[in-house]
């Protein structure tokens, strides 16, 4: 374990749940009802929740084998040290670019709503500095800054939700399943994806405390994101109506344009933006960090640190020139993502455990955490 920082039950909760919303509300919504119309909340309930408990059992039954190790530390000890490196690097080159996904996705959000005049290239400098400099500090650093961040994401999501409440018409969610399961479930492969993500309890296991509480920490971040998500989508559809949801690019954000108290509070949105970039940051560092960890790895390099730099670098990059407009962004989003990211979360993973459990790898670690 390169990094010897250390972080509470509480703490990789935030991280988890932070890593799962950071971004997902603000696409998810618009993704979802495309496919599933006005019964995005309902893909979101079932499949989706069903998904995050299948991939967080599997992160953790593998974590618990291997107590103190990331994923890319013990992988060569499940499936040979040739195969093991082959897959560490995959992970290396996996998360790196979905942390350069997440970089275009904020950067073009930030653009195409406030800073028109700006190039995307600035946006993303100034997002990643804040970035860079939390992963030098370390995982115990990130953490904190999260125990932070996320409550008051928490809350923000919470008092957007109800603020804007007084506009939702019920009408507007029904007819309930007009269409058969097929678009419900047609609906969920896109948001699973997100909530499959909680698979990074394999590069944040190792530093935490009371590794006892590991399957309640899981169970927790899909209650609450399950929860939380589910609202979210309930109230985009029922106060803009699925037809305009499928069309808006970030419907939680024109929510936030509905807001209107007493005529006193009014155009709230750039605080909701605010506090959303922050949670980006946290989500942003939390890759960085796997990424430089698991590249270290790979590497044979105890210096993880000294990965930062290029990492920072690639992701400019590829956001830069590969993500630079929405319709980019989207079009990955919607057609190679599904499939690349269920492999990387659900797929290699679940390999890696069969292969564990047939071989008896990290057996005896098991009886010890209870």
């Amino acid at each position: 374990m390169l990094d010897k920082g250390r972080i509470s039950s509480v703490q990789l909760l935030f991280l988890l749940l932070i890593v799962q919303d950071a971004t997902a509300f603000l696409a998810v919504p618009s993704l979802a009802a495309q496919a599933a119309g006005p019964d995005a909340w309902l893909s979101n309930i079932f499949f989706v929740s069903l998904f995050g408990l299948i991939d967080g059992s599997i992160g953790v039954s593998l974590a618990k084998r291997f107590p103190d190790e990331t994923l890319t530390e013990y992988l060569p000890k499940i499936v040979g040290k040739p195969v093991g490196k082959i897959l560490i690097f995959v992970y290396c080159f996996a998360v790196i670019h979905l942390a350069s996904v997440v970089l275009a996705e904020e950067s073009d959000f930030m653009h195409v709503n406030f800073f028109r005049e700006t190039p995307l290239l600035s946006l993303d400098l100034l997002l990643i500095i804040a970035v860079a400099y939390g992963v030098y500090l370390g995982i115990e650093v990130i953490a904190r800054q999260n125990e932070i961040a996320f409550p008051v994401f928490f809350l923000a999501i919470i008092s957007l939700l109800i603020m804007v409440s007084p506009n939702i018409e019920m009408l507007n969610l029904l007819p309930i399943m007009e269409n058969g399961l097929w678009p419900v479930l047609e609906g969920s492969i896109l948001p699973a994806t997100w909530r499959g993500e909680i698979f990074f309890i394999l590069m944040l296991f190792p530093y935490l405390d009371q590794k006892e509480e590991a399957n309640k920490i899981i169970i927790y971040s899909i209650i609450i994101t399950t929860i939380l998500s589910t609202l979210v989508i309930i109230t985009c559809i029922g106060v803009l109506t699925a037809e305009v949801v499928k069309t808006e690019i970030y419907p939680v954000f024109r929510l936030a344009r509905y807001i209107s108290l007493a005529r006193l509070l009014e155009r709230l949105e750039i605080l909701v933006v605010v506090i959303w970039v922050a949670g980006a940051v946290i989500k942003l560092a939390v890759f960085l960090h796997s990424g430089c960890i698991a590249s270290a790895n790979l590497l044979g390099i105890k210096n993880w640190r000294i990965m930062i730099i290029p990492f920072v670098l690639t992701m400019i990059i590829v956001s830069h020139f590969f993500y630079d407009t929405y319709p980019k962004l989207i079009g990955f989003l919607t057609g190679i993502w599904p499939v690349y990211a269920l492999t990387i979360e659900l797929l290699i993973p679940g390999l890696v455990l069969i292969i564990a459990v047939l071989r008896k790898k990290g057996a005896n670690n098991i009886a010890q955490i209870k």
